[in-house]
């Protein structure tokens, strides 16, 4: 997931709390499921199952057809725009993604290299996790896509 959580507890920005309602997953008998990210670390949060993942998951409904509504665009018109047969490898495509995601973990293991600050090494360090992580499963994606059969 790549939503992120703003105003959490400790415990919720350590995936060990409901970010809805603050449950403890360590002391209840609660199925928690990752729904985003804290923007602190990119550490994975969680939401319970039931009820909270459906708030969050109807929030975000709601969202993207208020920003469907003001870009103009109709249900039918937004669907993904890499389908089709050569969406793979278009510039929106997981391709694409893919090359972006590889550009910052070059820069990032420049930045890397010269730096000796700890909480910028720390930054980096998510950043190239957030993006090695997203390269990973695009080079999944285009692989499957790509598969002859």
């Amino acid at each position: 997931m790549e939503r992120y959580f703003w105003h959490m507890s400790p415990r919720q920005a350590d995936g060990m709390a409901c970010v809805v309602c603050g449950a403890d997953f360590l002391t209840g008998r609660i199925t928690a499921v990752p729904v985003g990210r804290s923007p602190a670390d990119e550490s994975q949060v969680y939401a319970c199952k039931a009820p909270c993942a459906a708030v969050i998951a109807r929030e975000a409904e709601r969202m993207a057809r208020e920003m469907r509504a003001a870009a103009g665009v109709d249900e039918v018109d937004a669907g993904d725009v890499t389908d089709g047969e050569d969406a793979v490898f278009s510039i929106d495509g997981h391709f694409g993604s893919l090359l972006r995601d590889l550009r910052s973990l070059t820069g990032a293991e420049a930045l890397l290299a010269t730096s000796d600050d700890i909480p910028t090494v720390r930054f980096l360090l998510g950043l190239t996790a957030r993006h090695a992580e997203a390269a990973m499963i695009r080079a999944r994606l285009v692989l499957a896509q790509t598969r002859e059969e």
